[in-house]
């Protein structure tokens, strides 16, 4: 083997020992957030339901700012859910009445 190919081993097994320490580093990365956000939300979360009365200005929209939370990310999904509670087809509510409103609560243990 001449000098010019031991050197271009050489340094291929370093670049590949680099890509190896680089891949362990995210693995371990990886894991380690992952188990440390699991026990962040380990708290048991409930979901409930309580009646609201439709106040003049209300909107569905400014229900779900009231009552939404974390476990919902998509203001649009937790309106949705609030008319499939209340089988309401439409956007339009009435002040005085009532309607169901779900939301979730964390337990402390």
């Amino acid at each position: 083997m001449n000098r010019h190919s031991k050197s271009a081993l050489i340094a291929r097994n370093r670049r590949i020992m680099l890509l190896i320490a680089i891949i362990c580093s995210i693995l371990f990365a990886f894991i380690f957030s992952t188990t440390r956000v699991a026990a962040e939300n380990s708290k048991p979360v409930n979901k409930y339901y309580t009646s609201y009365e439709i106040q003049p200005g209300d909107t569905l929209w400014t229900i779900a700012d009231q009552f939404m939370n974390a476990e919902y990310s998509d203001k649009t999904a937790f309106i949705d859910e609030i008319k499939s509670i209340n089988h309401i087809s439409g956007d339009n509510i009435t002040a005085g009445s009532y309607i169901v409103v779900e939301y979730y609560a964390y337990d402390e243990p």
